[in-house]
């Protein structure tokens, strides 16, 4: 990759066909180590141009060491203007961000209405399995750890991670049913 202090100079420059084109070589040569810079970026950027690039960009990213970092960058994040960004990168990618659900859940709760609305988007688009533990955790901190502010959004969650558990609930039984057979084979 050319020189990173270049791209990232290029990045931060006001001319889009500029800022547009490192983007492009970053995902031409796909060198992940550039990613906390990019995250940096995203997290103190008010361009909407840059935003938006940015957030496509790295939510084509598949690499495992991806979730770590862009997590870590979210979690150590201060102030609250830049973890909407992220956030929004953790519920558009492909990448599972199922172990996350208490950090997801924290921001939901504590963050400005903008956060923790795109807090309450990963939490409705994760997809892997999460132990019901969990899930019953997140459930009763929403519900006992109130914040007006976000009522709203704690109205649409609440009900969707009580679906989760419904469809944990109903796979356990189907996997339960389909070794209930009276062949006496599994003796």
């Amino acid at each position: 990759m050319e020189n990173k202090q270049d791209i990232l100079k290029q990045l931060s420059s006001k001319d889009m066909d500029i800022v547009r084109g490192a983007i492009e070589q970053i995902k031409q040569e796909g060198d992940i180590s550039i990613v906390p810079e990019l995250l940096d970026i995203l997290l103190q950027s008010q361009d909407t141009n840059i935003i938006t690039n940015l957030t496509a960009l790295l939510s084509d990213v598949k690499e495992s060491d991806f979730k770590t970092v862009l997590m870590d960058k979210l979690i150590n994040a201060s102030g609250s203007s830049g973890k909407a960004n992220l956030l929004r990168i953790c519920w558009e990618s492909a990448i599972d961000f199922s172990e996350y659900l208490d950090v997801f859940v924290d921001m939901l709760l504590h963050e400005d209405f903008i956060t923790a609305l795109e807090a309450s988007t990963v939490i409705e688009n994760l997809h892997g399995n999460i132990p019901e533990e969990k899930i019953h955790i997140a459930i009763h901190r929403l519900k006992s750890e109130k914040n007006e502010d976000n009522a709203f959004l704690l109205e649409g969650t609440i009900p969707h991670l009580e679906e989760m558990l419904l469809k944990e609930k109903e796979d356990e039984e189907e996997h339960h049913h389909d070794h209930d057979c009276s062949c006496h084979c599994h003796d």
